[in-house]
This record gives structure tokens, sequence and C-alpha cells, in this order.
């Protein structure tokens, strides 16, 4: 999966550079599918107000101040193993986590 990212040259991939040498490279799936969480955990606030009238949009501030950290988390994975790492294995729980707090 790996070599046929680094192939293309179009724009599905962000490369983040490393201290030394080289490239990290991190999917545009990565950021997409907990970008669309995250917009599906504000639609949700939305709808809870609609029915309350009040209250703050808390599972959207929890999904994403959640999902920087994830990130951060990831891109620490990929310098100190120095491989290519599946970002979702790292964001999606950290999204969730957030969520299922909040929903407690």
């Amino acid at each position: 999966m790996v070599t046929v990212a680094k192939g293309l040259d179009i724009p599905i991939k962000f490369m983040f550079p490393k201290a030394i040498e080289g490239f990290s490279m991190l999917g545009l799936g990565d950021v997409v599918i907990p970008g669309a969480f995250i917009a599906l955990a504000l639609r949700f606030d939305y709808f809870i107000k609609s029915k309350k009238d009040e209250g703050p949009n808390s599972y959207f501030n929890a999904t994403f101040a959640s999902y920087p950290i994830a990130l951060g988390v990831t891109i620490i994975i990929m310098y100190f193993f120095d491989a290519a790492q599946p970002a979702l294995l790292y964001l999606v729980p950290g999204c969730l986590i957030s969520l299922g707090i909040v929903a407690i």
C-alpha cells in the first residue's frame, strides 16, 4: 500500500518532512474519514440543541479536540518507528473514546 501511494503524484497524501531526511506520509482518507465523523458529531449536537434549546456543543468539542491529539500521537509513532503506520488505528479510537466519555 505504501509503495502504491509513494508512486502517485496526485493530491491524495500529505507529506511531513522528517528531521534528518525524507518524508512521512499521511493519506487523505486519514483526514476525511475522521472529519466526516466530527461533522456528524456537530450535526448530532445541533439535533440535541433543537430539542432542548440549551446546552453547548459538547460532542463536537470533544471530538474536535481529540482529533489533533490523536494525529499528534500518529506522527510521533511514525517518527519513533520510522515506518508507515495506519493512522486510522490511532485517529478513530481517539475520536470514539472522547465521544464515549461525553456520552456517559
